[in-house]
This record gives structure tokens, C-alpha cells and sequence, in this order.
């Protein structure tokens, strides 16, 4: 019996103790003496007692808080880990929460610091948004995130702003924690999307960011016209064809689906050539020049259609001067001169389209080159002069 109540003592002794450093604390803090309440409270959190009282909790939280704010250069080291002192600031806070009733007025204070802190962060990153100071601002949104970790406010600012800074794979670890929260905006994809494609990330996996978005937002066009784009790039030309046929059911008189069509279809009418299937070629080329002339009588000055309509044509004479140039002399002599002339008919087909792109861009290398190639095929002789006398 004198055993247990010498333990008994002892226990008592101890939680006095703790209860003893926990009021000191107080004391120091009161007065702004941050580094003697520092050390009493962290004192009273080596007995055990302090894990489960809500008071020592709460008044580890504003010591640690004050400390925080501070700007005494004798408390910088302290928290020089920032994130990982405000984490210690906010898991005070919610030991608070979780030891008290939330009617109970320690609960009520815990919860409304925890927004103070969270909001002096938000704000102080915003600030430093609007002065184009990204990688601060990104920094200040990132705290943010450790007080309120289910609010989506910090996310979405420090994507934005680290997207702002290049920091593009960081950018991309915000926007997709902030879809582990919440549904994305389309703002937050267009981010998301855009910080992919800076990266050069596979394409497999881009398809898959703008595939969700799409799901999302199945009607948005930036987002078909993507999926358009990367479907291409990964010759999922079917596919690509399908989702260009629903779309411009929907939106019929859209001329960028309308140009997306063109491009698709002209690549078609190559890769079929290459493949070994001339008539899936010409029905690919016929597709696409309707295309690209339903296009052209809407925007006739665009560079674009311009210059990708005549390359395609241009294709077309390339390959009857191919067939020229592996004739033998005899095959020649019978129909090489009539041959030929099938591939100046398409060069001169195409001549008028690389025309209109260089009066868009009168200096693009390419456009010159190509026009050279015509003008001497054509033996326009005064052209490829003029073409040659101004470069």
C-alpha cells in the first residue's frame, strides 16, 4: 500500500508540475517573452500529462503562432523551416480541437486561429501575386495549404502562380492535388493542360489530363480541338476522325473544327501513302481538299490552311515526278513529256495557295523555298527572278 501511494505522489507531483509550466508559459507569453514560453511549454509537453490537455495544446499553438509573426531576429532560427513550423502551429491547434467539445471555448478559439493563420497567408500570397512576385506568392499559397488542407484557395493560387514562374512540374503537383479536393475549374484545366504541353510530357499522358476534362466539360472546343491535336500526334487517325464527325455535327459552321478536319485528313492521305494504299490516299486527299477550300472561303488570308493546302498538293505532283524520274529512257521518250506535264498541272494547282501564304508572310523561309521549287518547275522565269533578287 505504501507502494502505490508513493506512485500515486508521484503522478501528482508530475501533473502539478506540468499544470505549473503550462500557467508560466502563459505568463511569458502574455509579456512577449517568446523564447521563455517556448522553452516552459516545451518543458511541459515531456511529461506525458500535456498530450491530453487541451490547454497546454492550445497554448503551444499561440506561442508557436506569435513566434511566427514575430519579426525579432532572436526567434528567426527557430523557425527557419517555415512550412514545417507553421505544420507544428496547426497540429497544436487541432489537438486542441480534438481534446474539447466544439461548444467549448478553447475549440472555438483553436478553430478561429487556424483561420487567421490560413488567411494571413492567403493574403500575403496575393500581394505578392499582384506584384508579379510568383515564386513568393507560390511559397505564401503553399503554407496556406498546411493550415486548411482541404480548402482548394491555396492550391489554385500557388499553381497559378508557380505556372507564372515556369515552375511547371511543381505548377502540375498543385493543380492535381487540388483535383484530389475538388472538381477543377475549367480555368484550372486550361492551367493543368497548358503546363503538360510546356513540359513536353508524353503524349499518352496529356491525353489523358484533357480526356478528363473533356468528361468534365464535354462541349468545350479548346478541349476537342486537343484531344484532336494529340490523337494526331499519335496517329490514332480513326479515333481522331470520330471525335472530329461528333463535333462538327454539333458545331457545324465552327471553321476551327473545319481546319482540324483539313489537317487530319491530308495526314491521312500521306500515311495511307506510305502504307501501301493509293486509294485510301486519293480518297483522303479529296476529303481533305474539301476541306481546306471550305475553310479557305471563309478565311482566305490565313497562312496556315494556305500553306498546308498547297504542301498537300504539291505532294501530289511529287509523286508523278518521282514516277517520271524512275522511268527508263525508252519509257520516257513514249510518255514522259505527257507524264510530267500531269505533275506541272499540279504545281500549278498549288502555286496560287503558297502565292496567298507568302502575301501573309512575305519572309518565311519555307514559303520562299517552296515557291522557287514552283517557279522553276514552271519555268516562270521572271518570277523565280524577282523571288531571287529579293533575297
Amino acid at each position: 500500500m505504501k507502494y502505490v501511494v508513493i506512485i500515486l505522489v508521484s503522478l501528482l507531483t508530475e501533473h502539478s508540475h506540468a499544470q505549473d509550466l503550462i500557467s508560466v508559459a502563459n505568463t511569458f507569453l502574455n509579456d512577449k517573452n517568446y523564447l521563455e514560453a517556448k522553452a516552459a511549454i516545451d518543458e511541459a509537453f515531456e511529461s506525458d500529462q500535456a498530450d491530453e490537455n487541451p490547454r497546454a495544446w492550445y497554448t503551444k499553438a499561440r506561442i508557436y503562432h506569435e513566434i511566427l509573426k514575430s519579426t525579432d531576429q532572436a526567434l528567426k532560427e527557430i523557425k527557419s523551416d517555415q512550412k514545417a513550423f507553421v505544420a507544428e502551429v496547426v497540429d497544436a491547434y487541432q489537438n486542441t480541437k480534438r481534446l474539447t467539445d466544439p461548444t467549448n471555448n478553447l475549440h472555438i478559439l483553436a478553430n478561429n486561429q487556424i483561420e487567421i493563420l490560413w488567411a494571413d497567408y492567403v493574403n500575403a500570397g496575393i500581394t505578392k501575386f499582384q506584384s508579379s512576385k510568383f515564386i513568393e506568392a507560390s511559397e505564401f499559397f503553399e503554407v496556406s495549404q498546411i493550415a486548411k488542407p482541404a480548402d482548394s484557395t491555396g492550391y489554385l493560387y500557388a499553381a497559378l502562380s508557380l505556372q507564372n514562374s515556369g515552375k511547371y512540374q511543381r505548377a502540375i503537383d498543385n493543380y492535381m492535388a487540388l483535383r484530389d479536393i475538388s472538381r477543377l475549374t475549367k480555368n484550372a484545366y486550361n492551367g493543368l493542360i497548358i503546363c503538360q504541353q510546356l513540359l513536353n510530357l508524353p503524349d499518352a499522358q496529356q491525353l489523358d489530363v484533357v480526356e478528363e476534362a473533356l468528361f468534365e466539360y464535354p462541349n468545350h472546343l479548346p478541349y476537342i480541338l486537343q484531344e484532336i491535336r494529340i490523337l494526331i500526334r499519335l496517329k490514332r487517325f480513326d479515333a481522331a476522325e470520330s471525335v472530329l464527325k461528333t463535333s462538327i455535327q454539333r458545331n457545324p459552321n465552327n471553321a476551327q473544327l473545319v481546319l482540324r478536319q483539313a489537317d487530319l485528313y491530308d495526314r491521312v492521305f500521306k500515311d495511307a501513302y506510305l502504307n501501301g494504299e493509293p486509294e485510301r490516299s486519293e480518297q483522303y486527299f479529296e476529303m481533305a481538299s474539301r476541306s481546306y477550300e471550305r475553310y479557305l472561303n471563309s478565311f482566305p488570308e490565313d497562312f496556315t490552311a494556305n500553306y498546308n493546302y498547297s504542301v498537300m498538293i504539291n505532294e501530289q505532283a511529287n509523286r508523278v515526278y518521282v514516277r517520271v524520274n524512275l522511268m527508263s529512257k525508252e519509257e520516257y521518250e513514249m510518255r514522259g513529256k505527257e507524264t510530267e506535264q500531269l505533275g506541272h498541272d499540279w504545281t500549278r494547282r498549288a502555286l496560287p495557295y503558297m502565292e496567298k501564304a507568302q502575301q501573309a508572310k512575305p519572309e518565311d523561309e519555307n514559303v520562299i523555298k517552296a515557291l522557287k521549287v514552283y517557279y522553276e518547275r514552271l519555268e516562270m522565269t521572271e518570277k523565280l527572278n524577282q523571288i531571287n533578287g529579293g533575297n
